[in-house]
């Protein structure tokens, strides 16, 4: 069903184009079967463009999750007179493939005949879109000294064909829509200060809205390392099979085990969305890539809390990843732009504090990284408290000066230490890993 326009808020001006800002992109992610075979896929389709280098991207992914392969993709950087836009629509066009639409009706085609794919989908609005942090800024986020806008539309039935290597298909599904736009830069997030009061205001809402959930406790585990650093994230889609849809995104801070700072929503109706920013999160499974040396899950945990509300998930890969790589010409301080794309699947349980409810379903993994010049690096703490004693664990893990180095201090219930530091090798670099690409 469509829910009444009244109640959407998202306009006409915020889907269109919004040029001159620095950069903007639109993406679209689907699951759907094959009518004619039962077979499971993921297709991701995303134009952007950047006003810094005045061009253009498109990519698209095809994921046949039965058979657990990438079949197809392709990433084009094009001038910037490549993509089409429009205001106060969605109306994006490269060469011939093209999105069009406003809330609650949209269509994608994705046509490449050097690779033998025409995909043409119907997106019809199961839901209401939302804006990250909708009650607290609007969906305005920061990002250095900088401040963008993200918005997202969680569940949408689609149906359409697929013509992949010289079969036609009927398909069925569900699908994901976002936009994103704003003055910032991955790659100099701090170079732009004409915004500096806005992002500043920004931070503090969201800090507030943050302690407003979160407790500042010591907590029991807590892990940093470069890969994780502000210029990544964690993303996260998902329908369950019983129509609630979810969506996570984590911005890093050099976190790799803890206290998330981004939020998870999550909606059982398609209007209403409970968001949760108390969520803590491990990687039970990583992937290793040697040349830039950095880790990325494949396997992640949630526990989100707010107020009666608590939701535990685990998200787990279940096909080949497929990483797109746009390596820095300049070097400087990071060595590339990596975005590692993951169908997977989904499953925990819900509790309102009186019934629980079991979940499962279908969703999207998608890390991104800006993997450090200094290499993979790791510090682990692990805090010792009452009844158990009083004391601290530390371990690190540094591939930039070869080293190991594992600390025990314990005050309680009787004072101990020990202290083992530990050359390493390269060859040890892919022992932490737990799941391959």
């Amino acid at each position: 069903m469509n829910y009444r326009k009244q109640e959407n808020p998202w306009t006409p001006e915020d889907e269109g184009d919004h040029y001159p800002v620095m950069k903007e992109w639109w993406t679209v992610e689907t699951l759907f079967t094959t009518e004619e075979d039962g077979r499971k896929w993921n297709l991701l389709a995303s134009f952007s463009y950047k006003l810094s280098t005045r061009s253009c991207f498109f990519q698209y992914v095809l994921f046949d999750i039965t058979s657990k392969k990438c079949v197809s993709n392709s990433e084009e950087d094009n001038s910037l007179d490549k993509l089409h836009r429009t205001k106060n629509k969605i109306d994006l066009k490269y060469g011939s493939s093209f999105l069009t639409g406003t809330y609650p009706d949209y269509h994608v085609h994705i046509e490449n005949k050097e690779k033998d794919i025409i995909a043409d989908i119907e997106f019809d609005a199961d839901s209401l879109p939302h804006w990250i942090a909708q009650d607290k800024t609007n969906g305005y986020l920061p990002i250095g000294l900088n401040n963008y806008r993200y918005g997202f539309l969680p569940n949408c039935k689609l149906s359409g064909t697929l013509n992949f290597k010289g079969v036609k298909y009927k398909i069925n599904g569900t699908g994901y829509l976002e936009h994103a736009y704003g003055n910032w830069s991955y790659q100099n997030p701090f170079h732009k200060i004409s915004g500096l009061k806005k992002t500043l205001s920004i931070y503090a809402k969201l800090g507030g809205w943050w302690l407003s959930q979160n407790k500042v406790r010591i907590p029991k585990r807590i892990g940093f390392s470069t890969e994780n650093n502000i210029y990544g994230y964690d993303w996260i889609w998902g329908i369950f099979d019983n129509n609630w849809s979810l969506f996570f995104g984590n911005s890093m801070f050099w976190i790799n085990e803890g206290p998330s700072f981004g939020a998870l929503y999550l909606t059982q109706n398609g209007r209403d969305y409970l968001e949760f920013c108390n969520v803590r999160f491990r990687y039970n499974k990583l992937i290793y890539i040697e040349k830039y040396d950095f880790y990325y899950p494949s396997e992640i945990e949630l526990k989100a809390i707010f107020d009666k509300y608590t939701i535990k998930l685990r998200f787990w890969k279940t096909t080949e990843s497929y990483e797109y790589i746009d390596p820095y010409m300049d070097r400087g301080m990071f060595k590339a732009w990596i975005l590692c794309e993951m169908p997977g699947k989904m499953k925990g349980n819900f509790t309102d504090g009186e019934k629980s409810i079991e979940l499962s379903g279908n969703c999207k993994i998608v890390p991104l990284r800006i993997p450090s010049a200094y290499g993979h690096n790791e510090i682990k703490l692990e805090f010792i408290r009452p009844p158990q004693g009083v004391g601290i664990n530390m371990n690190v893990d540094s591939h930039y000066f070869m080293k190991k180095i594992n600390t025990k201090i314990h005050l309680a219930p009787r004072p101990s230490f020990k202290f083992k530091l530990e050359k390493i090798k390269k060859d040890d670099f892919k022992k932490n890993v737990t799941s391959k690409s």
